[in-house]
């Protein structure tokens, strides 16, 4: 099956993103749609090339959905923290990442394999 990305675009795929992501700032539909779309594109950039020649055509896995919305988050966050890169409240601080090792895995799983090119 392919992915369906997620995106903003009505309100079925808005409640979907809302579902998944309980805090997405659905609020403002340009921003989110921004991260989302932003999210997508880096996934798509740092996933294994597609190959133009398969039949059937090759298609992204579902998996890449789950790594766009983890990287949207990840974005979203690193968009509010202060000076000095960290975000929180009451005392408690993190500094997001973009494109965490999670991520990363998502997109391209590490199955034990040697992989030459």
């Amino acid at each position: 099956m392919a992915v369906q990305w997620y995106s903003v675009e009505d309100q079925d795929a808005q409640d979907r993103v809302v579902a998944a992501w309980g805090s997405a700032p659905i609020e403002n539909l340009e921003v989110l749609g921004y991260l989302l779309t932003t999210a997508r594109e880096q996934v798509i950039a740092y996933a294994p090339a597609l190959d133009p020649e398969a039949d059937p055509p090759a298609e992204y896995p579902e998996r890449y959905a789950l790594a766009q919305l983890n990287l949207a988050t990840d974005l979203w966050n690193a968009g509010r923290t202060d000076a000095s890169g960290s975000t929180g409240s009451e005392g408690f601080f993190y500094k997001p990442l973009s494109l965490s090792k999670e991520t990363m895995r998502i997109i391209r799983p590490v199955d034990g394999r040697p992989h030459v090119l």
